[in-house]
């Protein structure tokens, strides 16, 4: 379970009771193709990142989406990191994260990946909003659901005890809880992928300018 099996250590950064919750939205989430609609929306608020992640597409339309082998292989690999990285909560040392985070950043480096700060920003908002929403990517399921909380012509009682703010706010009840989580969680991913990238970007920049002295 999750990246090691050390005795329990819990970070100071993230509380007990949001490790709960974060586990138990992503449960929700992961069943429910979270990384396919974390990498569309992403694409969708900005077509840039597409090409960061090496996508090729005619179209950046969902029906065009799907029809990329890319687009579903680096929606598989933000699952699984993200899986990855919840599995390891409480588990391991919440350093375990920031490995994994820190290594992506560096091999963004070498790919030529090199996200501006408001990209960055951007994924980890999309990211938060997509894991904690608990919305379905199911448009027959929109379509066969009418204002009235009924699908297929039946009540959905489950649906009509929840009141309709509740639903609607991301902030209410145990969702709140796990926003929060959920948040702290990917500041810190996103902080070490950053240092990664950097890191890297300034080791390179030296081994340059150590190679030019040298053939000086």
């Amino acid at each position: 379970m999750g990246l090691c099996s050390s005795k329990k250590r819990m970070t100071t950064e993230i509380t007990d009771e949001e490790v709960t919750a974060i586990r138990d939205v992503w449960r929700r989430a992961k069943t429910d193709n979270v990384g396919k609609k974390i990498l569309q929306t992403l694409i969708e608020k900005r077509p840039k990142f597409a090409e960061y992640f090496g996508i090729q597409s005619e179209s950046l339309d969902i029906r065009a989406l799907n029809q990329s082998k890319e687009f579903h292989l680096q929606a598989h690999r933000i699952q699984n990191f993200l899986d990855t990285a919840v599995g390891s909560l409480g588990f391991c040392p919440i350093s375990s994260v920031f490995d994994m985070a820190h290594r992506i950043g560096q091999i963004h480096f070498y790919r030529g990946v090199n996200f501006g700060a408001d990209n960055w920003l951007v994924f980890k908002k999309v990211t938060v909003d997509q894991v904690t929403t608990g919305t379905t990517d199911s448009s027959k399921e929109k379509e066969d659901t009418n204002s009235n909380g009924t699908a297929n012509g039946k009540v959905d009682t489950d649906a009509s005890l929840i009141p309709i703010a509740d639903i609607n706010n991301v902030y209410s009840g145990e969702n709140c809880l796990a926003r929060l989580g959920w948040n702290k969680l990917m500041t810190v991913i996103v902080r070490e992928m950053k240092r990664g990238f950097l890191e890297e970007a300034m080791r390179n920049c030296k081994e340059e300018d150590n190679n030019g002295l040298l053939s000086a």
